[in-house]
This record gives C-alpha cells, structure tokens and sequence, in this order.
C-alpha cells in the first residue's frame, strides 16, 4: 500500500515538473489538458485509498 502511495506522489511530482517553468520541452496544449486529467485522477484515488482506512 505505501508503495503505491508513493508511485503516485513520484508520478504527481513528475507530472508537475513536466508543467513547470523548469522543463526542457514546452507541452502542446492536448498533452498537458491529458497531464492534467491524469493527476487529478492520481489525486482522488489518494483520497479514496485516505477514506477508506
């Protein structure tokens, strides 16, 4: 389980660092809408996984 929890933050940070002013390589817009619908999804099943302990 934390495990898990902690792929997810690692995928959370990476998709942040892809979005941030410190990248290398600028997203096309569709890229970044589908980066973004991707942690958000990370972010409820982290709160799902918090509720139901």
């Amino acid at each position: 389980m934390l495990e898990r929890f902690e792929d997810k933050l690692e995928k959370l940070k990476k998709g942040l660092e892809w979005m941030s002013k410190d990248r290398k390589v600028v997203l096309p817009h569709h890229k970044t809408f589908e980066l973004v619908e991707e942690m958000l999804e990370i972010v409820e099943s982290l709160k799902k996984e918090k509720n139901d302990k």
